[in-house]
C-alpha cells in the first residue's frame, strides 16, 4: 500500500515539474511548430486587392477600361440598300468617261481585290437615250449628245452596292456621226501614251518589252486574237516594286467579245502574279491592286505602286477623245 501512494506522489511530482517546464519558456525540441500558433497576419505585407475579373490588363496599363467595337443595332436593314458610296474591297474600272461620237464605246467592269467579280452585277443608264448600257455585260454605248450616269448594281458578300460612272456623249448633232479619218488619226499610238505616262509617273524607264515567247508565256492567246491590232506590254524585272503596262488597240470590226478576251487575259496575268508570281510580298501585293479597263476599242493594264486607277483614269481620258 505505501508502495502504491510513493508512485502517485511521484507521478503528481512529475506533472508539476512538467507544468512548470512548459511556464519557464523552455523550447523542447521539435518545436516549431508553436511557430503555426502565431496570427498569420504578424508576418504578411500589406493585402494585394484582388484583380477585378471585368477589367483586362491593358499594354499600358492595369485596370483600364477596354475598348469595344461599336455594336450594330438590331434589325438593320443595310444588306437592303444600295450604298452608292462603293466598298474598299471592290475596284471599278471607270468613274468619268467622256464620249465623242454616236457609236463609240467603252467597258465598265467591277472586280475585289484579287480579280474576281463579285456574286452578281447589272448595269443600268439613267438615261438610254443618251448612253445605253448592256444590263449583263457593261457595255456602254454613246447614243446622243449630253450627260448620264451608269450605275452598276453589284452584290458582294451579301451586300448591295452601288458604283457610278458618268458618261458625257459631247459631238455636234450636224457633224457626221463617226469621227473623220483626220480625227481618228488625232488619238494617239500605244507608244505615245506610254511616253505620257513615262512623264508623269517614277520607275517607267526601267522596263523590259515584253514580246515574242516571253508574250506568249505571260500573256497566252494575247497575240493570236485576229481583232488586234497593235500591242504594247512593258513590265519591271527583278524588282520588289513591280510595275507593268499593257495595252492593246483592236480594229473597228473587233466585238466585245474580242474587248473580253483581252480583259481576261490581262486580268489572268494580274491574279497569277497576284497569287505568288510575283514572289515578293510588296510586288505581290502590287499586283493585287492592277487595274484593267477598256475603252473606244483599246484596252489597258496598269500595275502601279501607289497610283494604277489614276494610270487607269488617264487612258481612258485619252483614248475616249
Amino acid at each position: 500500500m505505501k508502495k502504491l501512494i510513493l508512485l502517485l506522489l511521484s507521478a503528481v511530482l512529475l506533472l508539476g515539474l512538467a507544468a512548470c517546464g512548459g511556464e519557464g519558456g523552455s523550447q523542447p525540441a521539435g518545436g516549431e511548430d508553436q511557430e503555426i500558433s502565431q496570427p498569420v497576419e504578424d508576418n504578411r505585407d500589406e493585402p494585394v486587392p484582388p484583380a477585378t475579373p471585368d477589367t483586362p490588363d491593358t499594354p499600358e496599363g492595369k485596370g483600364e477600361e477596354p475598348v469595344l467595337p461599336p455594336e450594330s443595332p438590331s434589325g438593320s436593314e443595310d444588306t437592303d440598300k444600295t450604298d452608292t458610296s462603293g466598298d474598299e474591297a471592290l475596284h471599278v474600272s471607270h468613274t468619268d468617261v467622256t464620249l465623242r461620237y454616236e457609236g463609240d464605246n467603252f467597258r465598265m467592269t467591277v472586280w475585289d481585290v484579287n480579280g474576281n467579280a463579285p456574286d452578281a452585277c447589272e448595269y443600268t443608264s439613267a438615261n438610254p437615250e443618251i448612253a445605253k448600257v448592256d444590263a449583263a455585260g457593261g457595255e456602254i454605248t454613246a447614243v446622243a449628245p449630253g450627260m448620264t450616269t451608269i450605275t452598276a448594281h453589284v452584290t458582294y458578300n451579301g451586300k448591295q452596292l452601288g458604283f457610278e460612272c458618268i458618261v458625257r456623249c459631247v459631238w455636234d448633232e450636224d457633224e457626221p456621226t463617226l469621227p473623220s479619218s483626220g480625227e481618228a488619226n488625232q488619238m494617239p499610238t500605244l507608244e505615245e501614251f506610254f511616253t505620257t505616262l513615262q512623264g508623269s509617273y517614277e520607275g517607267l524607264d526601267a522596263m523590259m518589252v515584253i514580246e515574242g515567247e516571253l508574250l506568249d508565256n505571260y500573256y497566252p492567246g494575247l497575240s493570236s486574237i485576229a481583232a488586234v491590232e497593235e500591242i504594247l506590254v512593258q513590265e519591271t524585272m527583278m524588282s520588289t516594286a513591280n510595275v507593268a503596262v499593257g495595252l492593246v488597240k483592236l480594229s473597228d470590226t473587233a466585238t466585245l467579245d474580242d474587248v473580253l478576251a483581252v480583259t481576261n487575259i490581262f486580268q489572268n496575268r494580274i491574279t497569277a502574279q497576284a497569287e505568288g508570281g510575283a514572289f515578293y510580298p510588296e510586288s505581290c501585293e502590287t499586283w493585287e491592286k492592277g487595274v484593267t479597263t477598256s475603252v473606244t476599242k483599246c484596252v489597258g493594264m496598269f500595275v502601279y505602286p501607289d497610283n494604277a486607277q489614276g494610270m487607269a483614269d488617264l487612258f481612258t481620258e485619252t483614248f475616249s477623245n
